[in-house]
């Protein structure tokens, strides 16, 4: 029997999915054939939040080279963020991508300048390394201008305030492709069935009846570890809850809060429910708890018709999910969101904004000074 390896279906270690449905299909009479054009490796390692919106390149790949075969190597911990994926062949984690060292690839991108990732391009045998990779003297080469500019904005915290253009542009102009309308470059994140009822359940148990319809506005306001000050403070986001619910009405729906947070906001998260207390009693305010693995995560913010969120992860999420989204912006840049045309961004009014600073004296500073009403005017609106 003769095996066409080359097939973008081919599996080394087992059947394909034709065979599985059909065993007396073979690569001898197969009429699903479809030879590789590519053979691409994507080094994305970090941030978790980062590696997800850089699928948003994967789509104009495919368009690119009509049928390619995907690698992406990744940190262990962002793996899954990347499950199924349609457009990718294989993930393989940073810890075992020594095994692919020996392999030859078409087109090598990696669009990380951390340090590991920028060491594995010396590490991959490819006839083209597009975005950055090391020379022999171990310097950081950029592969076009585009990948230039993207370097520069790395380096310059004012010109990082300058710039007006996406993430996912600028990715995509360091691939060569441009001119693309939103809907061709999405952020892909597709949730499986065991995930689906998974949040089915939880809002069985948690929120109420399936047959009455609520509005359900997530809050994930937290910072992380990196940028502590993205978060929106605590008091202000008890203020925020209060004031949604009580102005309910205005919204013209019955409202449920569900709280989101990782590890990292389980402190904060805490403080929050204790000090609002009634509400979670009443069940106007559920706590979605921060020991979700990741990928539960993504199934209870697709249960949100809205998610309210500071510069971190659940953005990339509910704009994956396609989820109205409002964004709020102090120390980070705005301009290189890309939202999809989902919602709205809320920058806060001090003329500081975007300093890329992790630690700040100034008081109020750039998130306490945005507030609750303010927050809750942009609400109404995208209802």
């Amino acid at each position: 029997m003769h095996h066409k390896q080359n097939c973008i279906y081919f599996l080394s270690d087992r059947p394909c999915k034709f065979h599985k449905k059909n065993v007396l299909v073979t690569c001898d009479n197969c009429k699903f054939y479809y030879p590789i054009s590519k053979k691409i490796l994507i080094i994305k390692l970090a941030a978790i939040g980062d590696v997800l919106r850089t699928t948003s390149i994967l789509k104009p790949i495919f368009r690119k080279y009509k049928s390619p075969r995907i690698f992406w190597i990744t940190y262990d911990d962002a793996l899954d963020v990347l499950k199924n994926n349609p457009y990718i062949y294989e993930v393989i984690p940073f810890s075992k991508s020594f095994n692919i060292f020996n392999q030859n690839f078409d087109i090598l991108i990696n669009l990380d300048l951390d340090s590991s990732a920028l060491s594995l391009t010396k590490q991959i045998n490819a006839t083209e390394k597009v975005g950055f990779y090391l020379n022999s003297e171990d310097e950081i080469v950029c592969s076009n201008n585009a990948a230039e500019y993207w370097f520069d904005l790395s380096h310059n915290d004012i010109l990082k305030k300058k710039n007006k253009r996406t993430y996912q542009e600028c990715m995509l102009e360091i691939l060569g492709i441009q001119n693309l309308k939103l809907n061709d470059y999405p952020i892909i994140l597709q949730l499986t069935q065991q995930e689906k009822e998974f949040a089915k359940s939880f809002y069985k148990q948690q929120i109420g009846r399936q047959n009455k319809k609520f509005l359900l506005i997530g809050l994930n306001l937290g910072g992380g570890d990196k940028w502590q000050k993205k978060e929106y403070p605590v008091s202000s986001t008890i203020k925020l809850i209060k004031y949604i619910l009580k102005n309910e009405k205005k919204l013209g729906k019955e409202i449920k809060i569900l709280l989101f947070g990782g590890k990292k906001e389980k402190q904060r998260n805490q403080q929050i429910v204790s000090s609002l207390q009634n509400y979670v009693v009443d069940k106007k305010l559920i706590d979605t708890g921060c020991d979700n693995s990741l990928r539960e995560f993504f199934a209870l913010v697709n249960l949100c018709d809205i998610l309210i969120t500071s510069d971190t992860l659940a953005l990339h999420v509910a704009v994956g999910l396609r989820k109205k989204v409002l964004a709020l912006f102090g120390p980070t840049s705005s301009s290189e969101i890309e939202l999809y045309k989902l919602g709205k961004k809320i920058i806060t009014p001090l003329d500081c904004y975007s300093c890329y600073r992790r630690v700040c004296n100034k008081k109020p500073d750039c998130m306490e000074s945005i507030s609750p009403q303010n927050i809750f005017k942009e609400l109404r609106k995208i209802i």
